[in-house]
């Protein structure tokens, strides 16, 4: 072959390598973006050990969870990281949830949770002890949430609420229930978001709904209708005990998170008040 023909035919192949690497480079220049946005898609950061790497089959999802330090929610907490190998954004809710009141700690109200100093202290402890044993959480647990506010969209406040309240699932002698603004605040941001109930309760209105509304889905427990007011809350531990739970955290061994979770709505110098019914259904 002449060598005319051979640089033809290198200058052919130059110009096609050129428009593909232009076409590669356009790609990218349209979708940079996306591409540099972190909320479009989620990364685990390769920096883990080696010898962590095959308890990390992880889901791309970042899974959301109600977190207050609880015997519940801290066992659900680590069972998605632990068992299921999530990466899991926790939501701490210190705005008075089940009141009228401004403050909890302030509020004159007899009935009223005065717990938020000893759930801080607990979930500080649990995410301690779960970065000491299962160091690969340093990556899957994200920093806490804490919601301070309400929802500043009066209109979608008072429609929630009404719709809300139109279900009749709640007893009449509570004007305010805590489901309220943890139904609405998922709701509004269109956010599916684990939630710590036992279904202990299952004679209640609210327990009988449950029980005849919930589908099992990825190993979840979702309501079937999403348009329900309480559609966008998941029920994980629906059914399951509390003694169930103690006995799965033993196998997989997070119990000791369990034990310095906080239940007791209504402490007394730091210690348990062993009288409220958060305190007379702990187990540990």
């Amino acid at each position: 072959m002449s060598k005319s023909k051979n640089n033809s035919i290198i200058n052919y192949k130059n110009v096609i390598y050129c428009v593909l690497l232009g076409c590669i480079l356009f790609i990218i220049y349209r979708n940079w973006d996306s591409i540099i946005d972190d909320s479009s898609i989620d990364r685990i950061e390769p920096s883990l050990k080696v010898k962590e790497s095959p308890y990390l089959n992880l889901d791309i999802k970042i899974h959301h969870i109600y977190w207050t330090g609880g015997f519940d929610s801290t066992y659900r907490l680590c069972e998605m990281l632990i068992i299921e190998k999530k990466k899991v954004q926790p939501i701490y809710v210190s705005l008075p949830l089940d009141n009228d009141c401004v403050t909890e700690e302030k509020c004159n109200k007899v009935w009223v949770r005065r717990n938020r100093k000893e759930e801080r202290t607990a979930m500080k402890n649990v995410i301690v002890l779960l970065h000491q044993h299962f160091p690969y959480t340093k990556k899957t647990l994200l920093p806490t949430i804490e919601i301070k506010k309400e929802i500043a969209d009066s209109d979608f406040n008072m429609k929630f609420e009404e719709e809300f309240y139109k279900h009749n699932l709640w007893p009449r002698k509570r004007k305010k229930h805590q489901y309220l603004f943890l139904a609405k605040f998922a709701y509004y941001h269109k956010k599916y978001i684990d939630i710590g109930v036992l279904g202990i309760h299952k004679s209640s209105i609210f327990g009988q709904y449950l029980l005849n509304n919930l589908e099992e889905r990825d190993n979840n427990l979702y309501l079937k209708d999403i348009n329900h007011p309480l559609g966008y809350l998941n029920f994980p531990l629906y059914g399951r005990s509390k003694q169930v739970l103690l006995k799965t955290s033993k196998t997989y061994k997070f119990d000791t998170m369990l034990n310095v979770s906080w239940s007791c709505w209504f402490p007394v110098n730091g210690k348990p008040c062993k009288k409220c019914p958060m305190c007379r259904e702990r187990i540990v």
